[in-house]
Order: C-alpha cells, then sequence, then structure tokens
C-alpha cells in the first residue's frame, strides 16, 4: 500500500499542546490518506554522542487513527545532538538560508562547519527514509531546512517520488550569488520531482536560480515561464494561483540522465470553515473592551491586531514607530484606539533574534510611556507574549475592527487570511496588509501597504479604521470568496496531483520562452 512520508524541521505531536510554528499547524490539517508518515525533529537537543562514530540519532514512532478519516498517522522524531542543533538548525538554516532567502545577505553569519553539519543533517534523514521506504511510497519534504533532502536519497538509491514545498519566499538570483555553497545547494535542489512555491513571484525566482547555476545540465536551454507578478499592478481582486502556474523541465543528473523537475506555484490556503465555527457562537460585543461596532467615528474604541513571531522579516519595529506617528498625528485615537501585539518570541539562541527581541520590548515601552495617561489606564499597545490556543486566537480576531500584517518578506503569512476568515460577516474589520507578503498576491481587496513608507502606512492605517461598512462587507465578500475557492485542502490536493502524476496534465502546453534573468 502507498504511503505518503511528510518530512518537516518540526511535527505537531498529536496533544492539547497549542504551538505557535504555523507550518506544522498547517499539515497537522492536511495530512489525510489511508497511511501517513510524519518525520521531523522532536524540538528537543541532547548531548552528543561519540566522536569517533558520530551522531547516532534514535527515531521514535508514535501512532494515531484519525477518527472518521480512515487516517493512521505515524509520528517518527528524532532529538538533535547540541552539535547537529548549533550547526544545522541555528546555523546554517537560520543564520544562513532565512536570511538569504527573505534577501537579508546582511545579516548571514556563517561559522566554517555550518554547512558540513546542515549536509549532515540532511544525510540523517535520508537514512531514515532509506530504512523505512517503499517501493510505492511518495515523499514530501518541507521548508528551507531540507533543500538536500532528495540528493542524498538519490545518493542512497531512493527514487521514489520527492516533492519539495518552500514555506519562506525564494531569493531573486542577486541574493543567491552572494553565498558560497549556491551553486551545491540549487544542485541538490534539482534532485526533487516537483519543487513549490507559495506565489508566482517565487516560482520565477526559483526558475531564474534553476536555470543561472545548472544551465550546463539543461537537455533543453527553454523551459515554460510566465510573466513576473507586480502586486500593485494586478486587476484580479483575488489572484487565481493555479492558472499557468507550472513550468517542466529536463535535466542532465549524475544519477539520471534525464530527469523531469516540475516548479510550480501553490499558495497555501486555511480551513475557513473551521475558523467560522470556532467563531459562530461569539456575539457582536467584544470581551477585550473593544466593540468591534466601527462606526465610522474617532469617538468609538477601536482595536487593531497584530500577530507575529518576533522576526526581522515581519516588521514589527516598522509598525511601531508608524502607530505611534498615527497617535501623534491624529490625537483624537489617543485613549480610543489600541494595538493588540500578540509576539512569540523564537530563536532567541542566535544573537540577531535576542537583539531584536530587546529593541521590541523597549520599542513598545517607550511608545506606551509616551502615551501614558493618569486619568485611566489605557495603554497605547497591549503586548502579550502568550501562546494562545487557536480558537482563543481566532476569537481576537473577530473583537478586532482592524488585522496589520506589516511583513517586509513573507513566504505567504497566514494570519492575513485567518483574519479574514473569522470576521463576522455583517460587521467585518479591515484587512491591512503589506505588498511583500505573499498573500497580496491574492488579496487585493486589502488594504494595500508598503511598510517601508511611513506614509503608506499612516493612510492605509486611516483609510482602514474608517471605511464605511458597505465598502468593510464588499471587501470581505470578495476575499473569503477567495479563501474558499483556494482552501488548505485545495494547496494539499494540488500539489499532490502534481507529484504523485508524473505526467500532469495541469502542466502549461505554451511554447518555451527564455527566462528573463537579472545579474544585479
Amino acid at each position: 500500500m502507498s504511503r505518503l512520508i511528510v518530512l518537516s524541521n518540526r511535527v505537531k505531536l498529536p496533544d492539547n499542546k497549542p504551538m505557535a510554528g504555523g507550518l506544522a499547524v498547517a499539515l497537522q490539517n492536511v495530512l489525510i490518506g489511508s497511511s501517513v508518515v510524519w518525520m521531523g525533529w522532536n524540538g528537543k537537543v541532547v548531548e552528543n554522542h561519540s566522536h569517533d562514530s558520530g551522531p547516532t540519532n534514535s527515531f521514535s514512532n508514535k501512532q494515531t487513527d484519525l477518527t472518521g478519516k480512515d487516517t493512521c498517522i505515524t509520528y517518527m522524531t528524532t532529538a538533535l545532538t547540541s552539535e547537529q542543533y548549533n550547526q544545522f538548525y541555528c546555523g546554517f538554516a537560520n543564520n544562513v538560508l532565512w536570511p538569504l532567502l527573505h534577501e537579508r545577505t546582511d545579516l548571514i553569519s556563517q561559522k566554517p562547519q555550518d554547512y558540513a553539519g546542515y549536509q549532515a543533517v540532511n544525510h540523517l534523514f535520508a537514512k531514515q527514509l532509506e530504512r523505512i521506504i517503499e517501493p510505492d511510497d511518495v515523499i514530501w519534504v518541507h521548508d528551507y531546512h531540507f533543500l538536500s533532502v532528495a540528493y542524498h536519497c538519490r545518493q542512497l538509491g531512493i527514487f521514489n517520488r520527492i516533492g519539495f514545498f518552500l514555506h519562506i519566499p525564494f531569493a531573486s538570483l542577486q541574493f543567491w550569488k552572494t553565498l558560497k555553497q549556491s551553486r551545491e545547494i540549487v544542485h541538490h535542489l534539482a534532485h526533487y520531482d516537483l519543487v513549490g512555491t507559495q506565489t508566482q513571484r517565487d516560482r520565477n525566482n526559483c526558475l531564474n536560480v534553476l536555470q543561472y547555476y545548472l544551465k550546463d545540465h539543461f537537455i533543453h536551454d527553454q523551459f515554460v515561464a510566465s510573466a513576473p507578478i507586480n502586486v500593485l499592478d494586478m486587476k484580479q481582486n483575488f489572484a487565481p494561483p493555479y492558472t499557468c502556474t507550472r513550468a517542466k523541465m529536463t535535466l542532465n543528473l549524475a544519477l539520471k540522465s534525464q530527469h523531469s523537475l516540475i516548479v510550480g506555484a501553490y499558495p497555501i490556503g486555511i480551513n475557513v470553515a473551521q475558523i467560522q465555527k470556532q467563531v459562530s457562537h461569539l456575539p457582536l460585543e467584544s470581551s477585550l473592551g473593544s466593540t468591534n461596532s466601527n462606526q465610522n467615528t474617532e469617538h468609538t474604541f477601536q482595536q487593531i491586531i497584530a500577530v507575529d513571531r518576533i522576526d526581522y522579516s515581519k516588521g514589527l519595529l516598522k509598525r511601531f514607530a508608524a502607530y505611534g506617528d498615527f497617535l501623534a498625528q491624529h490625537p483624537s485615537y489617543q485613549n480610543r484606539l489600541q494595538l493588540l501585539q500578540v509576539a512569540c518570541p523564537s530563536r532567541l539562541d542566535l544573537p540577531t533574534y535576542q537583539s531584536l527581541y530587546n529593541d521590541v520590548k523597549k520599542k513598545v515601552h517607550k511608545i506606551n510611556q509616551q502615551y501614558s495617561s493618569e486619568k485611566n489606564a489605557w495603554q497605547a499597545i497591549n503586548y502579550s507574549e502568550t501562546v494562545l490556543s487557536h480558537e482563543k486566537l481566532m476569537t481576537m480576531f473577530w473583537q478586532s475592527d482592524v488585522g496589520w500584517v506589516n511583513s517586509l518578506k513573507d513566504g505567504m503569512n497566514l494570519v492575513a487570511k485567518e483574519y479574514v476568515a473569522a470576521q463576522n460577516p455583517d460587521n467585518p474589520g479591515v484587512l491591512l496588509l503589506s505588498r511583500y507578503a505573499g498573500a497580496a498576491e491574492q488579496m487585493q481587496d486589502a488594504v494595500i501597504i508598503d511598510p517601508n513608507n511611513s506614509d503608506s502606512m499612516l493612510t492605509g492605517l486611516r483609510t482602514a479604521l474608517k471605511m464605511p461598512l458597505e465598502e468593510r462587507q464588499s471587501r470581505y465578500r470578495s476575499l473569503l470568496q477567495g479563501l474558499q475557492k483556494d482552501s488548505l485542502q485545495i494547496w494539499q490536493q494540488s500539489f499532490l496531483d502534481d507529484l504523485y502524476n508524473e505526467s500532469s496534465s495541469q502542466i502549461s502546453s505554451m511554447e518555451p520562452v527564455n527566462i528573463h534573468m537579472s545579474d544585479s
């Protein structure tokens, strides 16, 4: 019996504990099939084993049956040694690949042993796949931690179908050129059968990079591509993600003289019905103090919500600065407006993240001090690091007049989509969405802003807070229709259809055109 084997860095084990990572939560919601194996790191770090024989990672198994879904999931996880954690996870994955793919090469910090550690852990998981693989199994690998797993699998003689999905942005060629290991990493990436990105822009970046580094491996030096996407020029309210978004190329690789690689855009969605069920019992009145009545008057208390990991890609400091400027320019909103910032500290072992965390706390304190009042207990920013259940978070979305996504670079940003899905249809809030979030490629009926431009943020916030009910309802209906059409299940099905079917009928049959490459 064919199994789907999923590999991701973190695995959401079947317990009641909330988890901040969007990838693991999303995967938990779509792994439906007769037999699924979910493999990855269990989040634990142990002391190094003997250096004589190298680390030996033991994998533990835990099985669960999903009631009513005829699905058995086997969770196969391992701890990382402290050396693997420092070199693979902290080192190359998050000090090199994360800033590279978010086009922040100024933040790259690499130690000599980090790349070897990254490859060693990719090989470790390939070896575990070799131990359990059966002839009809299909492997689905997730995110930047495992760019090289398919290569190591092929070296071990695994020729099953292997797909890779990147949840974060795919950087343009000029940034890849700054990393000395890029040629080898891209060569490794080419050993997948299917590579998926979140957006068409990321897909085109991927094609450019593949053609540049693999030009000597192309059996045909031309392949299908669609025009780059400019979010601000798009006419669609919710862009159709699966129209001419796949390209197929044939490569001559060392282990396979004619290897077919498909590259496609598969924007991840959400479970709209589940979210609507979570908020279906809520009254119009808010329990947090905001009435969510939004009667287009500055004399109504209004609430803005923002939910982010504390990461430099999320634009937190720029949001706080713009919000402080807004209160200064519109003093009538003082004591009548609050920003609820739900923040999740992460990767605090890395100096860059520790520094950002400190800066965030200082900035929040400074703004609250600046606008503090002895007359009442109002705070300009209500800051919380509490890890919330999904249902509690959706309740907060329902109760908020504006959802503010301020990403400087983001693969998709599911907070944007969840905020819309959780709104009251009769009196919806407004999504304030960065043009640099992947979600902006689809969600053009949000109020689109540029987080690098203070005037854009201030104007956008004012527009959102003053928007008439009829316009809010119209924008909400259009956005919700798109979310329902391109749901989480559609994302899964679209990707797996192409992964399971080598000759997918969805591959564009357009005449090949040259990919435009920028050498800047």
